[in-house]
């Protein structure tokens, strides 16, 4: 593992499919086994619970299940480097201006989401990030490139690629744009993120001024921006347009790609697991196994077989040695295919039930309606100080009803009155103004309906836009 370099990471990516299913499970059995030593040998937190595991594994279901509540926990024992500790990374991230900087030069850290009111902190060393860049380039782009035109549009487009994500914070998308503009300056010219947390208006101006030649964003971000598109306000021209961050139904899909007259494409990943999958020209989502392990699971983390539909997913990444993630349990569910895609590709494809949350409808005094983000808003709740966990809920057209848990020792008064405040100031700038937002005793819980958390939706009845 140590000192891989891009190329010799690509030409084994390129071998590996040559020689099909039985040289992906050879790197895979090979590359579990050394991460499972380093992280026993490295790792106090493993070491520890990979007692009773033998040397040489038979199974990966030999090892554990881990959860991100235990290894949040036990972070500095979790990790394998003991020059980084929590309190010393908390103290990184605190600072704005270390976006895109590398933890002690050679980590990079981003914070998740506490969408399951669980935010994790996560670390990335530069070997994996080769591994990360190399199956983005040899697997995803190459995908695109036999597009007829793609090539000649972005170099007619001089390449402008801009995502719409969350920003302000050290989340990944945040955090790589910024790393990759330290690097190299002049790529901001050429690169931008756009803040999901802006108003749509100016979202929507800015994407003018810049026209992107790639546009990424979270599925309902770019279903909103579709709508734009249709209505005249937006007029871009993307050649390609990459979906990212929740689940991407076929329905949005293809609005999004008729709105803009291209492709677009889907991907499943995490921040504990980037690369995790690509999509093929059939549009299916494949693991790259050679790099990742992905086990379907029902409630007792039992392995659920394919063409059923799992309760969760244990991921394992092969790659990143500083923050082990094996047998990680993620709240996904997933059916793994059981015939072989017609696309030819010898990686398992999968469907996935990601985050999906909705967009929210406001109206405003003047009688327009305003839309807001669900990744957005969500933020916006997570990032309040001693909030542990929270759930947005619009049950009127006028009110937004939140499900809150402060942290242990926080005081529930306090937390609420700055948590209302951010919310309110957040609509306020969207043009929403007179909306009441209100808190219930209950708890988060999962959706009644569909049995899955979802952070922020909607109990009224979806209109057609």
């Amino acid at each position: 593992m140590c000192g891989l370099t891009y190329a010799g990471v690509s030409w084994d990516a390129h071998r590996c499919i040559r020689e099909g299913r039985a040289g992906i499970e050879r790197r895979q059995r090979q590359r579990l086994q050394e991460i499972v030593a380093y992280a026993r040998a490295h790792s106090t937190y493993y070491g520890r619970i990979y007692r009773n595991v033998p040397e040489l594994l038979s199974g990966i279901g030999e090892l554990p299940v881990v959860t991100k509540a235990e290894l949040m926990s036990h972070f500095d024992d979790w990790v394998t480097d003991p020059a980084v500790t929590k309190a010393r990374i908390e103290v990184f991230l605190a600072d704005s201006g270390n976006v895109g900087r590398d933890f002690l030069d050679r980590y990079v850290v981003c914070t998740t989401s506490g969408a399951t009111g669980i935010p994790a902190i996560l670390l990335h060393d530069h070997t994996a990030l080769v591994v990360y860049n190399v199956l983005g380039y040899v697997r995803s782009l190459s995908v695109f490139w036999h597009s007829r035109g793609l090539a000649w549009a972005l170099v007619r487009g001089r390449g402008r690629l801009a995502a719409v994500f969350v920003t302000g914070g050290h989340f990944l998308g945040n955090t790589m744009m910024a790393r990759r503009i330290r690097k190299i300056p002049s790529r901001r010219r050429m690169q931008r993120i756009f803040s999901a947390l802006e108003p749509l208006a100016e979202l929507v101006s800015d994407l003018n001024a810049f026209a992107p030649v790639v546009l990424g964003g979270y599925p309902s971000a770019l279903e909103t921006l579709a709508h734009e598109q249709r209505a005249g306000r937006l007029h871009i021209h993307p050649v390609l347009i990459n979906a990212a961050g929740e689940t991407l139904a076929p329905a949005k899909r293809q609005l999004i790609g008729t709105a803009f007259d291209c492709r677009v494409g889907n991907y499943y990943g995490s921040s504990e697991a980037v690369g995790l999958t690509y999509e093929c020209t059939a549009q299916r989502l494949h693991i790259n196994s050679d790099w990742y392990i992905v086990e379907p699971v029902d409630a007792g983390n039992r392995p659920v077989p394919a063409g059923h539909l799992s309760d969760g997913v244990l991921i394992t990444n092969l790659a990143n040695r500083i923050q082990p993630i094996i047998r990680y349990h993620m709240g996904d569910r997933v059916t793994m295919d059981a015939d072989p895609c017609i696309c030819g590709s010898p990686f398992p494809s999968i469907d996935v039930v990601g985050r999906t949350d909705d967009i929210l409808t406001f109206p405003t005094p003047q009688g327009h309606e305003v839309q807001i983000l669900p990744l957005a808003i969500a933020t916006v709740a997570e990032e309040t100080p001693g909030v542990a966990g929270c759930q947005l809920i619009q049950r009127t057209p006028l009110s937004l009803t939140v499900r809150l848990r402060v942290k242990d020792g926080g005081d529930q008064e306090m937390v609420w009155a700055e948590l209302r405040n951010r919310l309110a100031a957040f609509l306020s700038a969207h043009g929403a103004t007179t909306i009441a937002i209100e808190k219930t005793d209950e708890a988060p819980a999962p959706h009644p309906l569909s049995g899955k958390f979802r952070q922020v939706y909607s109990e009224l009845t979806p209109r057609h836009q």
